[in-house]
């Protein structure tokens, strides 16, 4: 517990877990008086007294007559008083007035002051953030490999291929097929994927649907269950729900591929294959840097969790668990899972959001630390320049059409994302460059 007191109040200040605070909040005889008067002053002027002007009636024929509005006046005014002054001196602001528990009175008196309680729900006290303390792991920049630009080549190719028709076979390996799976667990069945094309490779497609497909002729029809990649990573294979299948083969396909071409490079946008090569490679430069920037971010992120633990606001957490609990459960459901399946999985799921929202919360007011501490902006060209960026690479989201409160809205996520991004930046540039 703290105290804290000026010429008029004592506050004493006892923060509770959940980022409450309780006030006891000693209101002085002197203040108490004043708020008396004033009191008096507010109720003389919302009455008509015969023989007076409104206002001027004498303090004591106020009293007299309206001693219980006075009394409920004066009440409402020491509280009023009590709670600014409790707020100033601990410099501790409510998250909002729904988190101020109703103040009680538990004394008032003019002669010996009164005495007032109340709590409230606040802000986190965020730590200041030290970055010399923070050490981050040495992460190389993968390097531009030759495979990969051929593999992005090749991609260019295929995308102006032309195809023909494979008559009289059965499908091989490495042939390209048209399909269509429709999951037959449902009644009618629902299709997955419909007259899709696809590659009967090792890398490109499932190792069951390679398997069914292989030795099929077009227009077959074959019934199985969709089984998990092995390869795949540990949160896929847990949260994969195996399907039972129908998969048709409407094509056989060959794909004739164009020579690489400067014709060909021109429709990409580049002026040779030269110039194409150098533009591919330039942009898998930029994608290997962005790569090493997110893993530190990430490296940055769990190393403020690691070294600044404080106290988050309960109602705030609640909300948000409920919510993305909600929304998980929701996921669930569109997947298949079943009621029973979800009550079982019910204590992992609550323990994994309730771990991803401490995380996120505390990221988010550890984010607002550094914008503070670095003095971060975003400047009207900032957000013209991503403006333009957005619309750009998404014009069918910011159409003419949109109203007053959407535009609005898109500005406010467009200047928090980058404000989110740059205190990242600078974050990092602290812990790298010291």
């Amino acid at each position: 517990m703290k105290t804290f007191e000026n010429d008029s109040f004592v506050v004493e200040a006892n923060e509770e877990a959940g980022c409450r605070l309780s006030l006891k909040i000693q209101v002085l005889p002197a203040p108490t008086k004043n708020a008396y008067k004033k009191a008096v002053k507010v109720v003389n002027k919302q009455i008509s007294i015969p023989g007076f002007r409104k206002g001027r009636a004498p303090d004591s024929t106020v009293i007299s007559k309206y001693g219980s509005h006075v009394e409920q006046e004066w009440k409402d005014i020491v509280v009023n008083d009590a709670y600014r002054a409790a707020v100033e001196l601990t410099n501790i602001y409510p998250m909002s007035k729904e988190s101020i528990q109703r103040p009680k009175i538990e004394s008032c008196s003019q002669d010996e002051g009164a005495v007032v309680t109340l709590a409230y729900e606040h802000y986190p006290n965020t730590p200041e953030i030290n970055f010399s303390d923070i050490n981050l792991p040495e992460i190389a920049k993968e390097p531009v490999s030759e495979e990969r630009l051929n593999e992005i080549l090749e991609e260019v190719r295929k995308s102006h291929a032309d195809w023909e028709d494979i008559e009289g076979r059965e499908v091989q390996k490495n042939d390209y097929v048209d399909v269509s799976i429709d999951s037959i667990d449902v009644d009618p069945p629902q299709s997955i994927v419909k007259d899709r094309r696809l590659e009967v490779g090792d890398t490109q497609i499932a190792p069951w649907l390679r398997d069914m497909l292989i030795g099929m002729k077009v227009a077959d029809i074959k019934e199985g269950l969709s089984e998990v990649d092995e390869k795949a990573d540990a949160e896929t294979k847990k949260n994969f729900k195996p399907t039972q299948v129908r998969v048709t083969l409407n094509a056989i396909k060959k794909i004739i591929l164009p020579e690489l071409t400067d014709e060909l490079a021109k429709t990409m946008g580049a002026d040779s294959v030269e110039d194409m090569q150098a533009k591919i490679r330039g942009n898998l430069e930029k994608e290997a840097d962005e790569a090493v920037r997110s893993k530190r971010i990430d490296a940055l992120e769990n190393a403020l969790l690691d070294a600044y633990p404080f106290a988050l606001p309960a109602s705030i957490v609640e909300s948000e668990r409920i919510e993305r609990i909600r929304l998980h459960i929701e996921s669930l459901k569109k997947d298949g899972v079943s009621d029973e399946q979800i009550k079982a999985k019910e204590q992992e799921i609550e323990a994994r959001v309730s771990k991803e929202v401490d995380n996120s919360l505390r990221l988010y007011f550890l984010n607002q630390q550094i914008m503070k501490q670095g003095k971060i902006s975003v400047s009207n060209q900032e957000l013209n320049n991503e403006l333009v960026k957005q619309i750009s690479q998404n014009p069918y989201m910011y159409g003419k059409d949109m109203d007053e409160a959407a535009s609005k809205q898109m500005l406010d996520r467009l200047t928090s994302s980058l404000m989110e991004r740059k205190a990242k930046d600078y974050a990092l540039e602290q812990v790298v460059n010291g």
